[in-house]
């Protein structure tokens, strides 16, 4: 015999699922308590018992996607910081990449529905945000401690620029081009970013170095309107000087 408590929450969770899918589908305002009512085939009172409101349930699948997201990436990865800082970084990675995957309909709520709807929900969707940059801000921090990173590192900006980055690749892929999933290489997408973070977007450092510290005045190109092609002044210019 199945105890109320369980049925109880597992009624909540049938709740929380049939909302994800409308709110992901049809967008806040346009998903209505009625909507899951005939979704689940429940009875209209049955909804309240759980929820207050639309309002709380959004909120509440808010909280889910930070909660999942700490116990799918965070609680797996923490005991890997001290044995490999490079492969913490990459397993970092690669699962958040697989989370966002496997939580689709919540990314598309948190990446595309929730900015904007409603200001009650904002501070919802900074916590989430704050939570991922504190925890950048603190591998960056380990990354710099082990050697691993630059010690003149701006690990505020370098965060901010790190998860800016990975957000919107998080929404090119499993927001706008979610229905190519059969095409998407999770491997290459977090060997790229991993890449990209370890060693630059340039495959020439020194060239690089080379090329910043020229002045701006050397970087101008040379006119070419009263030189020929060698770089000498031309014949028809020397007569004209003379003249």
């Amino acid at each position: 015999m199945t105890r109320p408590y369980m049925k109880g929450e597992l009624r909540k969770q049938q709740i929380l699922e049939c909302a994800k899918k409308l709110f992901s589908k049809k967008g806040y305002h346009n998903t209505h308590v009625e909507d899951i009512h005939k979704e689940l085939t429940i009875a209209k009172g049955t909804f309240y018992e759980y929820f207050k409101n639309k309002e709380e349930l959004f909120i509440a699948l808010l909280v889910k996607f930070l909660e999942d997201w700490e116990e799918a990436v965070l609680d797996t990865t923490v005991n890997l910081v001290m044995e490999d800082i490079p492969t913490f970084y990459r397993t970092l990675i690669k699962r958040s990449l697989v989370f966002f995957q496997s939580n689709e309909d919540l990314c598309n709520i948190y990446l595309r529905v929730g900015p904007g709807t409603d200001e009650v929900f904002e501070p919802y969707i900074e916590q989430f945000e704050e939570k991922m940059l504190q925890y950048v801000k603190t591998a960056l921090d380990q990354g710099v401690k082990a050697g691993v990173l630059r010690n003149d590192l701006n690990i505020e900006l370098m965060a901010n620029i790190l998860l800016g980055a990975f957000l919107r690749i998080d929404y090119y892929y499993f927001v706008l081009k979610r229905q190519e999933k059969e095409s998407r290489d999770l491997d290459e997408i977090t060997d790229q970013f991993f890449n990209l973070i370890m060693e630059g977007i340039f495959n020439n450092t020194r060239e690089m170095k080379r090329m910043a510290s020229r002045s701006p005045e050397s970087r101008k190109p040379r006119t070419r309107s009263k030189l020929s092609g060698t770089g000498q002044p031309s014949k028809r210019h020397r007569a004209a000087d003379k003249e």
